[in-house]
Order: C-alpha cells, then structure tokens, then sequence
C-alpha cells in the first residue's frame, strides 16, 4: 500500500480513536502523541517523508485498543506486527 494511502487510512483511524491529528512545522521538536487532560493530540511533522509520518501515527495509535473497530486487515496486521 503506497504510503499517501495508508497515511488516509490512519488519520481515519485516528478520528475513530478520538485522537485530533495536527500537521505542523516542529523545527525543534519531534512528533508525537500528546495527552491533555483527557483528550490526545497528535502532532506529525509535516517537513517528515510519508514514510517518516506512516510510523509516527503507528507508533503512537499503537497504544490504543483496536479489537472493537474496523480496521482494513493490512493496517490491523501493521500494528499486530508491532505488539511484543
């Protein structure tokens, strides 16, 4: 799957998560999943390739239970690939 797609698929993922996606120029910081208060804020470097934001939305909705979404079976096998 080309990565401007799976990225699609996982700002949808997101969404259906709760979690808001931010692309922003992080000059000097990296991005990453934010908590405040209750509610998650990702925030992806938009400088960074696709390839670069496909892991940080992977590595940071890896954190989220998935069992009772939908979730195409690629990107559910990415992230059971990514469980110890």
């Amino acid at each position: 799957m080309r990565a401007a797609r799976l990225l699609g698929e996982l700002e949808a993922l997101a969404e259906k998560l709760g979690v808001e996606v931010f692309y922003e120029r992080l000059p000097s910081c990296r991005s990453g999943l934010c908590r405040v208060n209750e509610k998650y804020f990702l925030f992806v470097d938009r400088a960074l390739p696709e390839d670069a934001q496909v892991d940080v939305f992977i590595s940071a909705l890896s954190r989220f239970p998935l069992d009772d979404l939908q979730v195409l079976p690629y990107v559910r096998e990415i992230f059971e690939s990514q469980q110890p």
